[in-house]
C-alpha cells in the first residue's frame, strides 16, 4: 500500500485536525505533509499558544518537507509571516499555480462576513476570481518566487519514490459547498476526495485517511448544526471555545453520530480520531493509554464504535484509533497498533 494519509474535519471544522496531523507527522515521520485546500480563514492549533493558518501542521518534525498545494488559498503576507515564525523557509514550498488573496477579495467578502457568517478572509471572492480565469498565481508574486515549485510533481515523485506522504485538509465534512447545509458552508468541497483533486493525486494513490470528530459537535457562525446546549448547561459543563482564526464564540452541542456516520461514508475512512475526550469527561487529561481512561469515557467510545457496526460501516474502518486527551501533541492514545495487530505495543513518546 501506498503510504500517502489524508486527515479531514468530520464536523463543521474545529475538531482539532492540527492536534491530530501534528501528531502523526511525528509519530509516523512523515517525509512530506501537505496543506490542501482551504486558506488562512482556516487556523489549526498545534499546541497550546501555536497555530497556523497557512504553512502545514508537520512545522513540528523538523525532518519532514512542507508543501502548499495547489488547491490551497494564500494570503502572501500572512504565508511569508507564518514562514518567518516558524524557520521553514529551507524546508517549505509553494505550488506556483496556488490562488493568491489580494485585498480586493477580503474587501468584497464583508458581505458574507454579514450574510452567512464568514471569517471574512477572502477566500471565497478568490476562489470566484480563480473560476472566471482572472486570479493571480503564486508564480505572480515576486516574493515567493524562491519558494515555488510544481508540489504536484513532487507528491507524485515521492509517492513512486516510496516516501511517505500527509494530507492536512481543511474545515469539515458538514461545511462542504455541496453539503445539504447550502449557503452556511465554505467556498470548496471538504472531503478526502477533495484534498487529493488539491494536491493533484488520484484515488488510487491514497492509502489512508483519517476523519477526525471532537467529543462533542461545534460550529463558528450561524447555519444548521444539529441538538446546541444552552448556556446554562455550558456553564455547568464548563466548556467555552472560540475559532482559532475568528475568535467568535463556538457553539457547543453533542456529538452527532449521523453527521459522523455521513463523514465516515463521504471520506471511505480507513480510521478515526476523537478529540477533546479530557473537556468532557474530567479525569482523563493526559491519558496515554486506552485502560487508564475513566469508565464514562470508555463506555462513550464505545458506544459510537457499536453505532458504526450497527449502521454495518465496519468494513470501511475498525474503530477510533487515536484519541486525544488534552491540548498536548503527546496527550494521545494510539491505538493503531493493537487494533490491527492485537498488541498494545504501539510506541508514541517521541520527542517533541
Amino acid at each position: 500500500m501506498r503510504m500517502l494519509h489524508i486527515v479531514v474535519g468530520g464536523f463543521y471544522g474545529d475538531e482539532g485536525k492540527g492536534k491530530i496531523c501534528a501528531y502523526l507527522s511525528m509519530a509516523d515521520d512523515f517525509d512530506y505533509v501537505v496543506r490542501a485546500g482551504g486558506g488562512p480563514q482556516a487556523g489549526h492549533t498545534i499546541f497550546p499558544g501555536k497555530s497556523v493558518r497557512q504553512v502545514p501542521c508537520g512545522v513540528v518534525n523538523r525532518r519532514s518537507r512542507l508543501l502548499v498545494s495547489r488547491g490551497t488559498l494564500i494570503n502572501p503576507k500572512i504565508l511569508l509571516k507564518e514562514m518567518e515564525e516558524y524557520d521553514v523557509g529551507r524546508r517549505l514550498q509553494i505550488d506556483y499555480r496556488c490562488t493568491v488573496i489580494e485585498q480586493r477579495h477580503i474587501e468584497a467578502e464583508k458581505e458574507l462576513v454579514e450574510r452567512i457568517g464568514s471569517v471574512g478572509a477572502g477566500t471565497g471572492y478568490a476562489r470566484a476570481d480563480r473560476v472566471l480565469r482572472r486570479a493571480k498565481l503564486a508564480q505572480d508574486v515576486h516574493e515567493l518566487r524562491p519558494f515555488l515549485a510544481d508540489v504536484q510533481k513532487t507528491v507524485l515523485g515521492a509517492i513512486r519514490g516510496g516516501k511517505s506522504v500527509l494530507v492536512e485538509g481543511v474545515h469539515g465534512y458538514g461545511l462542504s459547498l455541496f453539503n445539504k447545509r447550502y449557503p452556511h458552508v465554505t467556498s470548496q468541497d471538504t472531503t478526502a476526495s477533495q484534498f487529493a483533486a488539491d494536491v493533484g493525486i488520484g484515488p488510487l494513490d491514497v492509502g489512508e485517511v483519517t476523519v477526525v470528530f471532537k467529543a462533542y459537535t461545534s460550529r463558528v457562525g450561524p447555519g444548521p448544526m444539529g441538538k446546541e446546549w444552552k448556556e446554562e448547561r455550558l456553564k455547568k459543563m464548563g466548556l467555552s471555545e472560540r475559532g482559532t482564526v475568528s475568535g467568535r464564540p463556538r457553539r457547543l452541542g453533542p456529538f452527532d453520530k449521523r453527521l459522523a456516520a455521513e463523514a465516515v461514508q463521504a471520506n471511505s475512512a480507513t480510521q478515526t480520531a476523537m478529540t477533546c475526550v479530557d473537556r468532557l469527561f474530567a479525569g482523563n487529561e493526559g491519558v496515554t493509554e486506552y485502560e487508564k481512561l475513566t469508565d464514562e469515557a470508555k463506555l462513550f467510545l464505545e458506544n459510537i464504535e457499536q453505532y458504526v457496526d450497527r449502521m454495518r460501516m465496519k468494513e470501511i474502518f475498525s474503530g477510533i484509533e487515536l484519541i486525544s486527551t488534552g491540548p498536548e501533541i503527546e496527550n494521545t492514545i494510539d491505538r493503531r497498533a493493537e487494533m490491527i495487530q492485537g498488541t498494545t505495543d504501539y510506541q508514541n513518546d517521541f520527542p517533541i
